[in-house]
């Protein structure tokens, strides 16, 4: 980022389901060019009471098009056409275009969003179109804002676990909680190196730069022949739930899903690490005024984001999200942002850290992963 808020105010922190990987998103972003260009050629021209919207797809998309766009279309008549392909590849692709973005409004990893404003990808939030009052303070920048939390913790079955680990120290006591335990895997993402470091008493506010060394000796302590490595964001759930792994760091989305659907997963948040995405309009979008219409849209509607909450059981850094969620979705209240246990003991996973450490972090990983 270009400024104080880029490295350290705003939570632009990607955890795995959100540090959708550097790597994985240069491939998805070169592979999805050809789509992108024809999906919105029809709509890109300057002013035309468009926008463009760069996001994931699939369920998510769905979501995003039921809550979001649609009022939107229906309150302003701009028309949102939206489709997978975010990437910060994507974007600098983008800025190539001489006659202006194909996409207006991209969805980016937070350390996405980081290496976005450093690199001159995204325009400055115009704070006379975009009122983000209504946002933790915390989750907003001078380029965009963190519209969606996620949130790792440890989970537990509780079958077998009546009472499970309320902070990772405990997660990491074996002779308390015999068993394997689930972790994702060291390649793309930190979050393993994050947990071991809580469960050392590293306090959150002292986490970095994290101390790698220290970080090591901790998964040391629990053992390598204890730590089932997932490679996903569903095996903990398949794991945890068959009780491969009596325990395993999850995101709660993850499992509040599945309990939804059955499954009979616990977790506490107590320690619970916070990620997400963030939204930017791409300095070269031929819809600008029109892009940041819609950026005000979801700043400042509460209500909207108590129903993305409920139905994705995802996290929205809206200040009075809490008293608009619906008593149906109260099972996602424990993992909002607000939740006073996040406030005051979770951590908020440093991304401008991750993104000048990663790579050096995955092969001390790889190192150790060969004894």
């Amino acid at each position: 980022m270009t400024d104080e808020n880029a490295t350290k105010s705003i939570p632009f922190i990607g955890t795995a389901i959100t540090r959708r990987t550097f790597a994985k998103s240069l491939v998805a972003g070169a592979l999805m060019t050809p789509f992108v260009n024809r999906y919105v050629t029809s709509a890109s021209a300057q002013g035309t009471g468009v926008v463009n919207f760069a996001n994931y797809g699939g369920s998510y998309g769905d979501a995003m098009r039921e809550v979001w766009f649609e009022p939107f279309e229906k309150e302003t008549g701009i028309k949102v056409n939206a489709g997978p392909g975010a990437s910060l590849a994507l974007a600098k692709l983008q800025l190539q275009n001489p006659a202006g973005a194909e996409w207006d409004i991209i969805d980016l990893t937070n350390g996405g969003y980081i290496n976005a404003v450093k690199q001159d990808i995204l325009l400055p939030l115009d704070k006379n179109l975009v009122d983000t009052s209504q946002l933790l303070p915390n989750y907003t920048g001078t380029h965009g804002f963190c519209y969606v939390t996620f949130v790792l913790a440890a989970g537990w079955n509780k079958t077998s676990v009546s009472q499970g680990p309320q902070n990772w120290a405990e997660f990491w006591d074996r002779s308390k909680f015999p068993g394997k335990r689930s972790l994702g895997v060291v390649n793309t993402a930190g979050d393993a190196i994050e947990v071991a470091m809580l469960a050392d008493g590293v306090a959150p506010k002292n986490m970095y730069p994290i101390d790698v060394d220290r970080a090591f000796k901790s998964l040391e302590k629990l053992g390598r022949d204890n730590i089932v490595w997932t490679q996903s964001l569903q095996e903990p759930v398949q794991r945890i739930g068959s009780n491969e792994t009596p325990l395993g760091a999850i995101y709660t989305g993850r499992a509040i899903m599945a309990n939804r659907n059955g499954a009979n997963i616990g977790f506490s948040v107590k320690q619970g690490i916070v990620g997400g995405d963030s939204l930017g309009v791409i300095s070269n979008s031929r819809n600008k005024k029109e892009a940041f219409r819609l950026l005000n849209f979801m700043a400042t509607r509460g209500d909207l984001a108590a129903k993305f909450a409920a139905i994705t059981s995802y996290g929205m850094p809206h200040k009075d999200l809490e008293s608009m969620l619906p008593k149906e979705a109260e099972d996602v209240r424990v993992a909002l942002p607000t939740n006073p246990d996040l406030q005051k003991n979770g951590l908020i996973s440093n991304d401008a850290w991750w993104a000048d450490n990663l790579a050096s972090v995955v092969a001390r990983y790889q190192e150790w992963q060969l004894g």
